[in-house]
C-alpha cells in the first residue's frame, strides 16, 4: 500500500490537467472556403473529407447552386454540400501499368499589353499611362415608387453623388474588369445611369428577386479573357453621361442592397475644356 499510496498524488494531478483541457473546435466550413479549395486544385477526396468531417448540410438556392456551377464545383462535391452524411466511395487507385493521365494543357491567352500590370483584385480598371485608375464595386442604394394594393409598382436603384470619379473623353474607353469571386463577365451589363440631383438611377423594374433592365438603358461591349479571370472590355461608341457596369443577380433588397457595380463617365469635349 505504501507504493500505491506515492503515486495516487500524481494520478489526480494528471486527471485534473486532462479534465481541464477542452478540445479546440474547427470553424464551421463555408461555402467560400469549399470554392477556394476547388480552385487551388485539391483533389475530390480530400475536399469531400473535409466536408464530411463538417458535418453541416447546407441549404442552397436554385441561384447558389447555379454560381457553384460557375464557379467549377462538380456535381459530386455539390452533392456533398447538400448532403454530407451520404456514403462515400473515392476512386480506385490506377491499376498498375495504366497510364498516367496527361497533366492539363496551361490556357494561353492573347498577348496583352496591359494585362500583367492589372492588381489581382475584382474591380474596374482604366490605363492613364503605365498606371491602371482602379474603380472598385459599389453598393447601389434602392428605393421602390409606384407601389399600390393592385400594382407592384417599381425599384430604382441608385449611386450616391452626382457624377463618377473615373472619367475619360474617350466614346469607346478599353477596361480591364476582373468580376468578384462567383460571378462571370456574362453577369456583367453595361447601363447608362440618369442624373437626379445628387444622385445618379437605375430603373430596376417591378421590386424583386429578378431584375428587369430596360433596354433603353443598356448598352453592347465587347469582351476577351486576357488573363485568369481577368477581361478586356471594350463598349461600342458611348456618348456623354454617366455609365455603370452593373452585376446582375447582386440585388438584396432585405438588407437595403440594389445591386453593386462599377460606374464611370464620358465627358464631352466642351465639358473636358471647362
Amino acid at each position: 500500500m505504501p507504493l500505491l499510496s506515492s503515486f495516487l498524488p500524481l494520478f489526480l494531478l494528471v486527471f485534473a490537467f486532462a479534465a481541464g483541457q477542452t478540445p479546440t473546435r474547427e470553424p464551421n466550413l463555408t461555402i467560400e472556403e469549399v470554392v477556394k479549395l476547388a480552385r487551388a486544385g485539391f483533389s475530390e477526396d480530400v475536399i469531400i473529407t473535409k466536408i464530411k468531417k463538417n458535418g453541416k448540410a447546407f441549404d442552397l438556392s436554385t441561384d447558389e447552386l447555379l454560381d457553384l456551377k460557375k464557379a467549377g464545383l462538380s456535381d459530386n462535391l455539390i452533392k456533398f454540400l447538400l448532403d454530407p452524411s451520404q456514403p462515400y466511395s473515392p476512386a480506385p487507385p490506377p491499376s498498375p501499368g495504366s497510364p498516367a493521365a496527361p497533366p492539363p494543357i496551361a490556357r494561353k491567352y492573347p498577348e496583352d499589353a496591359f494585362a500583367s500590370r492589372v492588381p489581382s483584385e475584382p474591380g474596374l480598371y482604366l490605363f492613364a499611362g503605365d498606371a491602371p485608375a482602379k474603380v472598385d464595386f459599389k453598393v447601389m442604394l434602392g428605393t421602390e415608387v409606384g407601389k399600390m394594393p393592385m400594382k407592384k409598382g417599381k425599384a430604382i436603384a441608385y449611386l450616391v453623388g452626382p457624377s463618377a470619379k473615373t472619367r475619360t473623353k474617350a466614346t469607346k474607353p478599353i477596361f480591364y474588369l476582373r468580376p468578384p469571386d462567383g460571378k462571370e463577365i456574362a453577369d456583367v451589363v453595361l447601363v447608362v445611369l440618369k442624373n437626379k440631383g445628387d444622385r445618379r438611377e437605375l430603373e430596376l423594374g417591378p421590386p424583386g428577386p429578378k431584375q428587369e433592365l430596360k433596354s433603353e438603358a443598356m448598352r453592347q461591349f465587347d469582351s476577351v479573357e486576357v488573363g485568369p479571370r481577368l477581361f478586356k472590355v471594350t463598349p461600342q461608341p458611348l456618348t456623354a453621361a454617366e455609365y455603370l457596369f452593373f452585376l446582375v443577380g447582386s440585388a438584396e433588397p432585405p438588407k437595403g442592397i440594389y445591386g453593386k457595380g462599377c460606374d464611370f463617365a464620358i465627358d464631352s469635349d466642351s465639358k473636358a475644356k471647362k
